[in-house]
C-alpha cells in the first residue's frame, strides 16, 4: 500500500496558541477602547457649540471615558458624571430644550440701581414657569462622528497586533 505521512509534532502547541487567541484579542481591543474613549472624551470637553473651551471647564470635568467588561465583549464611551452639576447642563446642550421650565423662588441680590453702586439689597423673587426654546448644540455625537475612522483603525490595529502576537506571526 502506498501511502504518505503527516508528521504532526507541534499541532498541541498550536492548539493552545489558538485557544489564547480569543482572550488575547479581548484584552488588547480593551485596552484600545479605553484609550479611544479618554480621546474621545477629551475631545468631547473641547468642542462644545462648535466652539474650542479649552477643556477646563465643569462640563469637560464632568465627562468619563467608560469601559465595561463582560466576559470577551468590551464597550468604550463616554458617559456624563450625574453627581456633577454639568450632568444637566451636558443634556440641554446635546439634545436641546422645547418647553415650560419652573423657576423657583429665591433671593435675588441687587448690588446696582440706575446704573450707580448700591449697597447689597436682597429681593424675594416669587416661582414663575418660563417657555424655553433652545435648539440643542451637540458636541458627543458630532465628535464620535469626527473621529470614527481614526476610533476603527486603532481597534483594528489592535486586534491585529493581539493576532500577531499569539500566532507569533
Amino acid at each position: 500500500m502506498s501511502g504518505w505521512s503527516v508528521d504532526a509534532s507541534g499541532l498541541d502547541q498550536l492548539r493552545d496558541r489558538l485557544t489564547e487567541v480569543p482572550t488575547a484579542v479581548s484584552a488588547a481591543l480593551a485596552d484600545a477602547m479605553m484609550v479611544q474613549a479618554r480621546t474621545l472624551a477629551a475631545a468631547a470637553g473641547v468642542t462644545l457649540n462648535g466652539q474650542t473651551k479649552g477643556g477646563t471647564g465643569a462640563l469637560s470635568r464632568a465627562l468619563i471615558p467608560t469601559l465595561t467588561v463582560s466576559g470577551l465583549m468590551a464597550t468604550a464611551g463616554v458617559t456624563v458624571d450625574e453627581t456633577s452639576p454639568a450632568a444637566a447642563y451636558a443634556a440641554f446642550q446635546e439634545y436641546g430644550f422645547h418647553g415650560t421650565e419652573s423657576v423657583h423662588a429665591h433671593l435675588r441680590t441687587v448690588t446696582e440701581a440706575f446704573g450707580q453702586a448700591i449697597s447689597p439689597v436682597s429681593v424675594p423673587v416669587q416661582a414663575y414657569d418660563r417657555r424655553v426654546d433652545y435648539a440643542g448644540h451637540p458636541f458627543l455625537a458630532p465628535t464620535l462622528a469626527d473621529g470614527a475612522v481614526g476610533i476603527r483603525a486603532a481597534l483594528a490595529d489592535a486586534v491585529g497586533a493581539a493576532i500577531a502576537a499569539q500566532l507569533g506571526a
